[in-house]
């Protein structure tokens, strides 16, 4: 120092004394120049040059049918030990493309919905399921409503409409 200056000696000591305390951090951390530890070496896992060995079951079966049906079957028990652990899938939830059993038994299912009992067409039909017959269907059975019979009764042609209309015209001689 020349009068409390500092020059560019010093600022060149101070630059490389501070280059190498970090050179010697960096070793340190990384460890250069250490002993290095005894590799673990098993010889039936590794051959001889050090590089482990690939286990069987990655190594490809290429001409040999033994082990490809060996790995064909230990593929099918585990989908099959998969498929026990799972809840069976209702009916209705199925896929049903190119299964007629699921097909036929949704089928079933629907026409069983509509199936008529003999209850329902009684009462539907009282003329014809028997039971509660109120003598109407032993006159006719047209197909025309109570309305449409009392409008032919009354001779009201106007407000008849389709096979009404027919049967009033037949009925007055018009056809």
């Amino acid at each position: 120092r020349e009068g409390g200056r500092i020059t560019r000696g010093d600022l060149r000591r101070a630059t490389m004394m501070k280059f190498l305390v970090c050179l010697a951090v960096g070793a340190s951390a990384f460890s250069f120049g250490a002993k290095k530890a005894p590799a673990k070496a098993s010889s039936a896992a590794r051959s001889s040059g050090g590089v482990p060995q690939t286990p069987q079951q990655f190594k490809p079966a290429f001409g040999s049918p033994g082990v490809i049906a060996a790995r064909a079957a230990e593929r099918a028990a585990k989908d099959e030990a998969a498929k026990a652990a799972l809840i069976p899938t209702p009916g209705r939830f199925l896929f049903a493309f190119g299964r007629p059993d699921v097909l036929q038994q949704r089928q079933a299912e629907r026409l069983a919905k509509w199936q008529w009992s003999s209850e329902f067409l009684s009462k539907a039909r009282p003329d014809k399921a028997g039971g509660g017959n109120y003598g109407a269907g032993d006159y006719f059975d047209d197909g025309l409503t109570v309305l449409e019979r009392s409008q032919i009764g009354a001779g009201k042609e106007a407000y008849l409409t389709g096979g009404a209309k027919l049967r009033y015209k037949r009925l007055t001689g018009q056809i």
